[in-house]
């Protein structure tokens, strides 16, 4: 009996160890994996290292978090810097004190880029087509897809045309196959373009005592359109022609927002800017449409691959009955819902109010080479909320009081695994990115490589997500460069990522405002900044950490700044090897610090970071106080920093290790640049990030760009600064400044993925032009080689 019971107890203790064993998932992207370890009750901390099989050194990844997700406890991290298609090793650790465990050797690949070859059941569509669907008798778009025939192994090639498609539905029934994908894509060297728009062509009249204010009937369906595009730029939706209480007498007639705008209900549509343009003389275009196609996936993998197409003017909100929760729901290009395996690359979106929404959950995502271009991002966000929805419940043909409904992103993320968003131009959306604020989760999501330019908020990562991140991209011109508000769960890294330009926009008295301490005689103007976290949200959900890696910062509005801060609203933030400047003010302005309620547990971890203002009359740090009370402090010297920001805020948990305050001597500091002079003070000053080993000397630089360091400063000062690249974005060519040295020049044009687009050997002048027009949208690298120095210059290819 005892030998019965001994195995007993030892079959017991198996079978406790095996439940209790940790379980490991990894979620391979094309440049970096994600972990996730769960049943790890006991366990203190986690430790991931990685290699290619065929290497014997093993690299340490950056430490994983801790974080509960749907009740589970678990460790989540992530593997930075892979090749795309390729095999790795993960060896995992967990440690109870300091007794490791080491879990059996993990195997993952990178994901290897999409293809979009075609499939044998091909169906050619035209504009007008009426045919049986072959090259030569193209058949009509909308019958395809009512007539059910778009399945898996369906490719759908658009010939070249102008299409009026729109309100199609695609239902995914089964799994489709790696290998039966669905395909829509542009005909080779076409550029198929899909118009939800109307041409006004009814006269505009002038209006009799108004100057500058003309109108005309509103064209057949087109009532309630969030899109009115006067010639190429987008006009603002005004709440009213004249002055409405309700509305605080915001109006088009008094063009009192500032900006060129419209107001139209189901009669009449009213235009006004600021240089009095007659309309008549110009084309003026609203919307008739808000869906493209709504694929209703019932969580099947789709494999639906979308390339080479454009498509403009979604922009018409379709109204709910009176008393709904929600007036009316906004117009996108594309509603994907509950899909999976869907790959969208080179196609252009072009004045929609939303152009790409992944709803419910859907997971392998990928978005690449796109053009994305609305006037939204230049907005303010307070004068945007003053022509807000409720108007529609007390006088419902008063439409043009859904403003709000153009505060939209180009693409909306509810619920999503695995997504890879790389090598975009974001121009003028006011999002970039968003999600929602305080449901979904968004896990394992890669944002690389991508330039925006001029949003409002250009990647709005609130709520909740985990294992975000964001790499290489470069921020122009930012109202907010990040928005985590709050950042709830984590981790998310923001790593090597250039912003720059952070600029002020209008703000009105009701909504806060940060000019200095007080509104400058009366003028209620909100801040451009770098990273954003003051929402004011009050949920339960649990903080969680931001890790902020050789990011550049850099502004001259006087309203622009790095970071602004009200709340502790993460866990943990830590910020290493970042540099930070400002050519007329200060860097940093730190947001109602001194309100200990919410503050007292403030975190923050500076490690090796640059803090310079070119004003030396300006401080570095000015912290306000209270909010709605103007007392402020400034902090000018780096070494009282941390004591001062300790001492407002009433908090123990800010560390400012090893500060910096040089100049940080960027060669240029417009588009595609801010790489440092070798000279510089920031070159390998540094210090080495576990999992982040893209270095090219001893230590990490300081920022984004890591400098060459054996180039000498003679020729990096004579030559770096003497190449320009305009114009920058580029539609059709872009010209290369070199300097007149006299000799031959060698250019050549990559992608983002290193390959040799064109090359140009011993060319000589001082002025070449490239011919980029036939080229998908994207960013691109300019390498030219002279005297036997290289540079490299990033240029944006982007169309309308």
């Amino acid at each position: 009996m005892q030998i019965v019971y001994r195995i007993i107890g030892f079959v017991i203790l198996c079978y406790m160890q095996a439940i209790q064993a940790q379980t490991v998932e990894l979620s391979p992207l094309y440049n970096t994996i994600g972990v996730k370890v769960t049943n790890i009750t006991g366990i203190d901390s986690c430790k991931i290292e990685y290699k290619r099989p065929i290497g014997s050194n093993w690299f340490a990844a950056y430490p994983p978090d801790r974080v509960v997700i749907s009740g589970i406890d678990q460790f989540r991290g992530s593997i930075f810097g892979l090749e795309a298609n390729a095999d790795y090793e993960i060896r995992i650790s967990v440690y109870t004190g300091s007794s490791a465990t080491t879990l059996p050797l993990q195997q993952a690949n990178t994901l290897a880029w999409p293809t979009y070859n075609y499939t044998s059941n091909t169906k050619w569509v035209s504009p007008t087509g009426t045919g049986n669907y072959t090259q030569n008798s193209p058949g009509n778009v909308v019958a395809l897809f009512n007539s059910g025939q778009v399945t898996c192994g369906t490719t759908v090639i658009f010939k070249d045309g102008l299409y009026n498609t729109n309100g199609m539905q695609l239902t995914i029934n089964s799994d489709c196959a790696e290998g039966s994908p669905i395909l829509l894509i542009a005909e080779p060297g076409t550029k198929p373009i899909i118009d939800a728009s109307t041409t006004i062509t009814s006269t505009w009249t002038a209006h009799a005592t108004i100057a500058n204010l003309y109108s005309t009937p509103t064209p057949s369906g087109t009532s309630h359109s969030n899109i009115c595009v006067l010639g190429n730029t987008a006009l603002y939706p005004y709440p009213a022609v004249t002055a409405i209480a309700l509305l605080g007498n915001y109006n088009l007639s008094d063009l009192n927002f500032g900006y060129d705008g419209y107001v139209r209900d189901e009669n009449t549509i009213w235009i006004k800017t600021k240089a009095g343009i007659n309309p008549n003389d110009s084309v003026v275009k609203v919307s008739n449409s808000n869906r493209f196609l709504s694929i209703y996936g019932n969580n099947r993998k789709a494999y639906l691959k979308i390339k080479g197409l454009e498509f403009r003017y979604f922009g018409k909100p379709v109204l709910n009955s009176m008393g709904s929760s929600s007036d009316a729901y906004s117009a996108t290009v594309f509603d994907l819902r509950n899909v999976h395996n869907v790959y969208i690359d080179s196609c252009r979106f072009l004045f929609n109010t939303n152009q790409l929404s992944f709803t419910n959950k859907c997971s392998n995502i990928t978005v690449q080479g796109c053009y994305f271009k609305n006037d939204a991002g230049k907005w303010t966000h307070a004068m945007i909320k003053k022509s807000n929805v409720f108007l529609h419940s007390i006088v419902s043909t008063v439409s043009s009081s859904r403003a709000r409904g153009v505060e939209t992103p180009a693409m909306f993320l509810e619920e999503t695994n695995k997504v890879a968003i790389g090598n975009n131009v974001f121009d003028g959306t006011n999002s970039g990115i968003e999600s929602y604020f305080e449901t979904g989760l968004n896990q394992d999501v890669d944002i690389y490589n991508n330039l925006f330019i001029d949003n409002f908020d250009a990647i709005e990562c609130d709520g909740l997500w985990s294992n975000l991140r964001v790499w290489n991209n470069e921020i122009v011109r930012p109202m907010a460069g990040i928005s985590a508000a709050p950042p709830s769960l984590g981790p998310r890294y923001f790593y090597r990522n250039v912003f720059h330009g952070m600029r002020g926009r209008r703000n009105e008295q009701d909504d806060p405002y940060f000019t200095a301490c007080t509104p400058v005689n009366g003028n209620y103007v909100g801040q451009g900044i770098g990273i954003k976290t003051n929402s004011g949200y009050t949920g339960t959900l649990a903080p969680g950490n931001m890790y902020f890696f050789n990011n550049t910062f850099h502004a001259q509005d006087t309203l622009g700044f790095v970071f602004t801060s009200w709340k502790a609203e993460w866990r943990k933030a830590v910020f290493i090897n970042n540099a930070y400047s400002h050519t007329t003010s200060y860097p940093f302005f730190y947001f109602s610090l001194a309100e200990n309620a919410v503050n007292g547990n403030f975190q923050l971890t500076s490690i090796n970071e640059n803090y310079y203002t070119a004003n030396t009359a300006a401080p570095i740090v000015k912290v306000k106080a209270i909010h709605g009370q103007y007392n402020c402090t400034d902090i000018n010297s780096i070494q009282s920093l941390q004591s001062s920001l300790r001492s407002i805020s009433g908090s123990s948990n800010i560390s400012i290790v090893n500060p910096i305050q040089v100049n940080p001597q960027f060669v240029t500091t417009g588009l595609g640049g801010f790489q440092l002079l070798p000279s510089s003070g920031l070159v390998e000053a540094g210090s080495k990030i576990p999992g982040f080993y893209d270095i090219k000397g001893y230590k990490p630089d300081i920022g984004a760009k890591e400098s060459d360091y054996l180039k000498s400063i003679k020729a990096s000062k004579q030559l770096s600064q003497g190449i320009e690249v305009y114009p920058n974005p580029a539609y059709t060519s872009c010209t290369v400044i070199v300097p007149n040295t006299g000799q031959q020049a060698n250019i050549t044009l990559l992608n983002l993925q290193g390959q040799v687009v064109f090359t140009l050997g011993n060319v000589k002048g001082q002025h070449i032009e490239l011919n980029i027009e036939n080229l998908p949208t994207g960013i691109y690298c300019i390498a030219i080689e002279l005297d036997g120095v290289k540079t490299i210059k990033k240029v944006s290819k982007i169309s309308y």
